[in-house]
């Protein structure tokens, strides 16, 4: 540098970094060639100055369990782990860091059978490499009505018993039977009866399903939607096919309606869609597992995004045109389906249906977009397939006309796997009898 005070400056700059570095590090350690004692040491001190740390996890009992990480709430899942012998990979994670067990796809802690506490996991200092262990006698408690997250009575003492009690009720039980006197209500026996919830008004009575689609197929007020009858009984009212009712208004949504579904969608983002497997608790709790039978993704619609008024305005025409309350609905489910993704070969309902809502007995199928090809919904029964048009709406019953308590058989179905584009869909399930007092307080096995 040819200006000597610029070259007194640098000087300065160089200088006041160089005191910095050593204020901040001190002064680097040699260690001589051999000297392991001194690498040692060195070793340990950046491992105490380090809170990152890795744990592995070996479950060895009877159970597949899922590892939460303990947020001071209720906890995030982060892994599953098989059971007797099954070991996740590794968990980058730092000093303090606490984790408990749960039995998988539900929220039933595992617990030590000596004291009847729940597993908790917590990361010390010493190791950079942890290995804990799910011991094999590991099991559920043996009391029924306890908490299972130290922030419950904060929780039970805001209200959150009587805002959210099937949920509070089951994960909460004992905070709730001391606020509310609830605790005899975690058996879902005794808290989900259609007499308790006053939920015994049926949608459909005999003959509800024929006349409502025959009003759909020919009355003026419903010209504007566009219908088209697929199917029906004796290929009546225009239809190809003679079956069980299928019918489409192919001009239902408009696009600010359809950006409404979409960005709700992104309030609970989308994620890899998932079945409801067995009850697995006496509390009701199904187990929530992984679809091999669906590669789509999903969202649900709730909260934030129910309530946005492109989204409340199609919830209201549905109300309108079936005459069916919004409380036998379950939230809309947003669908993404990638290319080669499907939904194999299902049904809505089943035929034994013992849930207290009763049987799924309409879908009402919204295609949010066109698609460039494939994602056709086909009644693979039936012979019939319905290609994705932006707008439509795609409606067909799950049960009998002549028995509205009992499935109707014929109308499976699948989502053929999209060849090109993306397709984006959304549906409302419609219950025989209220659906949403009865998922609030924890009857519908999914605790939403």
């Amino acid at each position: 540098v040819a200006d000597p005070a610029m070259k007194v400056k640098l000087s300065v700059l160089l200088l006041s970094l160089v005191l910095l570095v050593s204020t901040l590090g001190g002064v680097a350690q040699t260690c001589a060639n051999g000297d392991d004692t001194c690498r040692a040491n060195i070793d340990t001190q950046k491992q105490a100055s380090d809170p990152r740390r890795t744990i592995t996890i070996d479950n060895l009992s009877k159970y597949r369990a899922d590892i939460h990480y303990d947020d001071g709430r209720f906890g995030k899942i982060i892994q599953t782990v098989t059971s007797k012998g099954g070991s996740p990979n590794p968990i980058s994670t730092f000093v303090g860091h606490r984790f408990f067990v749960t039995m998988h796809g539900v929220r039933e802690g595992l617990v030590d059978p000596t004291t009847d506490e729940q597993i908790f996991f917590t990361v010390g200092g010493d190791e950079l490499n942890d290995k804990f262990i799910i011991p094999k006698e590991a099991t559920t408690s043996k009391t029924r009505c306890k908490d299972r997250y130290p922030v419950c009575k904060k929780e039970a003492a805001r209200g959150e018993c009587t805002n959210n009690p099937g949920w509070m009720i089951v994960n909460c039980c004992q905070s709730c039977e001391e606020k509310e006197g609830y605790g005899h209500l975690i058996d879902s026996e005794v808290r989900c009866t259609r007499e308790r919830l006053n939920a015994t008004k049926a949608a459909f009575d005999v003959g509800s399903l024929d006349d409502l689609f025959t009003r759909w197929a020919t009355e003026e007020a419903f010209v504007q939607y566009e219908p088209n009858v697929i199917s029906s009984p004796g290929k009546t009212h225009g239809a190809e096919h003679d079956g069980p009712w299928i019918l489409t208004f192919d001009s239902f949504v408009d696009d600010e309606e359809i950006e409404a579904l979409l960005k709700g969608a992104e309030y609970g983002g989308f994620e890899r869609s998932t079945d409801q497997g067995n009850i697995i608790a006496s509390s009701g709790e199904k187990e929530k597992v992984v679809s091999t039978s669906r590669t789509s993704s999903n969202a649900w619609c709730r909260r934030e995004c129910e309530i946005m008024p492109g989204v409340k305005r199609v919830s209201n025409r549905i109300e309108e045109i079936t005459g069916i309350p919004q409380g036998n609905y379950e939230s809309f489910q947003i669908l993404k389906y990638e290319v080669g993704e499907f939904y194999r070969r299902h049904h809505d309902s089943s035929g034994k249906n013992k849930n207290m809502s009763g049987h799924r007995i309409l879908t009402v199928f919204l295609y949010l977009n066109d698609v460039e090809e494939g994602g056709e919904t086909a009644f693979t029964d039936l012979g019939i397939s319905v290609k994705p048009k932006k707008g439509r709406a795609l409606i067909w019953p799950s049960v009998l006309n002549d028995d509205p308590d009992s499935w109707d058989s014929r109308t499976y179905h699948e989502a053929r796997a999209v060849v090109k584009g993306t397709k984006y869909a959304a549906n409302h399930w419609i219950h025989q009898y209220d659906f949403r007092n009865a998922n609030v307080w924890g009857c519908s096995g999914s605790f939403a």
